[in-house]
């Protein structure tokens, strides 16, 4: 129950204002609402919203990074696409997944890699991405 309690208020402090916007609904079929949203950024707030703190997170973070690149990925110059694996191998620094860290360290870099992919979506929409966007590794607590 302690833990439940820890996650939750984890989770809640990791929710930008933004997400604050949107619920989880009652209910969800997390994978299935996520592939019904519209975009990406639909889809990155939903699994904020409904994130359950632990390594079940990382499919759902798959489906809205799939979601995500399919509105940026392509348009990545070379020098670009380098920079966002560089960012990426980022999170893997920042939050490792090893045997001691368990569960909430696929959380934590799931989601890592899901702000970075969102991130990269905003500064695609609407065309080519003129300039690489601003980014850093989001400090989410545990």
């Amino acid at each position: 129950m302690r833990t439940s309690c820890i996650v939750l208020i984890g989770l809640l402090s990791i929710a930008p204002a933004a997400a604050e916007d949107v619920q989880c609904p009652e209910g969800s079929q997390l994978p299935q609402d996520i592939d019904n949203t519209p975009d990406c950024l639909a889809a990155h707030k939903l699994h904020q919203a409904c994130a359950w703190g632990s390594s079940g997170d990382e499919f759902m973070s798959e489906a809205v990074i799939d979601k995500c690149k399919a509105g940026f990925f392509d348009r990545l110059s070379h020098r670009q696409m380098r920079l966002y694996e560089r960012r990426l191998e980022a999170c893997g620094e920042r939050y490792p997944v090893t045997e001691e860290g368990g569960s909430i360290q696929i959380y934590l870099s799931s989601m890592c890699a899901e702000d970075l992919a969102a991130t990269y979506f905003k500064a695609a929409k609407g065309g080519r991405i003129a300039a690489t966007p601003r980014w850093s590794v989001p400090n989410i607590p545990e």
